[in-house]
């Protein structure tokens, strides 16, 4: 993006001492599956697709393609459950399902791998012998599942399990560490591109305490990391992925222990150290909890969906972090029509950022691309503001007018193509864009305005 000198000025006074900022965004979706919480999502490596089982003790099957969820109807299918664990193995293309609670006093001891097409329940040599509210990551290093904690009797609400088991090929194995983790339940866990090791934060243990701490393992021991910088609060029921592109990890939301309240804070971890991601773009909204997530390798997304909000309340929708283009408010009609803003591509930091914008007047020869960094409140008062004083009536200001770039028209379209800086700390800076067309005679200013859209920068 190539923005003149005076915004270039006003976005390194926003990064000035800023915090890591948020990038999570709704996107709009068709036919997702119901509301839903403690669905289980992950990359479907060979389909190119995300991969979503269970939610509210089923035994759905979901794909998320694009922008389009469809139902599947593989040929064999696990029955259904609660709380139970995935992890993929991305050489092999392979998902693999273990353990929940299936209703019945005791959890299910299933294993089962998804090939891209149906699922098979193995029948591997020894296991964990049934587990529920366990956590389990992939060991891209070791090529191996790596599954932590749980509980196996649903009649022992304070029971929590401390064992390690891993999976690889085609059998489970309790391995004994040197140092391991107390028995939790509920924990966060994830791989850890930056160490190459499997990340635990969280969890509670067997006398209903909750933690905050942050384990590794690298297939002989577990060690704590020592944290002296801010942290997670302790959490039960928070979610974990990786962050390929930036060799860190992410944990999102969780529950207060305590009080039950539904925690909607976002934070990475980049091998020292936890960083938290802050501005209004920092969690999903309304804030919730045992929703499904998952890193979409292909288009290196963090992708999650559904949960469960205030209230019991439950979620269809489906949010993702990284570079937005967030489109909002309405804009007022010209001879040509409402302009319309539509992007290309995403704003990502040192890459271009494109688009067009239509029902443009033909004879008009420039559209002005208005930028600003609020939202709220511009010199003459709060956003959004009629202009009707202005002589547009029935057109809105959506956002501050801090910088204007001019575009050219060619029949009734003009596209932008801007190079995003690669500045440092640029990712999770919010932006917000709205056309004003030259449209003589329409109305005393001569000028009708596009509704606006938020951009994100991503990472």
């Amino acid at each position: 993006m190539r923005p003149s000198h005076r915004l270039c000025t006003a976005l390194a006074a926003l990064l000035a001492g800023a915090p890591l900022a948020g990038q999570w965004g709704p996107v709009a979706t068709v036919s997702a599956p119901s509301p839903r919480a403690d669905a289980l999502l992950t990359y479907d490596v060979f389909a190119n697709r995300l991969l979503l089982f269970g939610g509210n003790g089923t035994n759905e099957v979901w794909s998320l393609a694009g922008s389009a969820w469809t139902q599947l109807t593989p040929s064999a299918l696990p029955g259904p459950r609660i709380h139970a664990s995935l992890s993929t193995m991305p050489l092999l293309g392979e998902v693999l399902l273990y353990g929940g609670l299936g209703g019945g006093q005791f959890a299910l001891d299933e294993t089962w791998r998804w090939d891209g097409t149906t699922w098979q329940q193995l029948t591997p040599t020894a296991s964990p012998g049934g587990l529920y509210r366990h956590v389990a990551a992939f060991d891209d290093v070791r090529q191996t599942t790596v599954l932590f904690g749980g509980r196996q009797n649903s009649w022992h609400p304070t029971q929590a399990k401390s064992g390690t088991w891993e999976f690889a090929n085609g059998t489970w194995t309790l391995v004994t560490p040197i140092v391991s983790p107390p028995g939790l339940v509920d924990a966060a866990m994830t791989w850890h591109p930056g160490l190459n090791q499997v990340v635990l934060f969280g969890g509670r243990d067997s006398s209903d305490v909750a933690h905050d701490e942050t384990w590794t393992y690298d297939g002989t021991t577990w060690q704590q990391i020592s944290t002296t910088g801010p942290r997670p609060s302790p959490r039960i029921g928070a979610r974990m992925v990786p962050l390929l592109g930036t060799n860190s990890c992410m944990l999102c939301g969780g529950r207060d222990p305590v009080t039950m309240q539904i925690l909607n804070d976002t934070w990475h971890h980049d091998g020292a150290d936890w960083i938290e991601v802050t501005h209004v773009y920092a969690g999903m909204y309304p804030p919730r909890a045992d929703f499904a997530i998952a890193h979409d390798f292909a288009r290196n997304r963090i992708v999650a969906f559904g949960g469960v909000v205030a209230n019991n309340g439950l979620r269809d929708d489906t949010w993702e972090y990284g570079a937005q283009f967030q489109p909002f408010g309405i804009g007022c009609s010209g001879t040509a029509g409402i302009p319309t803003m539509a992007a290309s591509t995403l704003p990502v930091v040192g890459a271009p950022f494109s688009g067009q914008i239509t029902n443009l007047p033909a004879a008009s020869p420039l559209v002005a691309v208005l930028f600003g960094v609020s939202r709220t409140q511009w010199i003459p008062g709060s956003l959004p503001m009629l202009l009707t004083q202005w002589g547009m009536p029935g057109c809105r200001v959506y956002q501050s007018m801090d910088e204007k770039v001019l575009l050219p028209v060619t029949n009734g379209t003009a596209a932008w193509n801007w190079l995003v800086p690669g500045w440092p700390g640029l990712g999770g800076l919010a932006l917000h864009m709205q056309v004003m067309a030259f449209d003589p005679g329409v109305n005393a200013a001569g000028q009708t305005m596009s509704g606006a859209a938020t951009i994100v920068l991503g990472n």
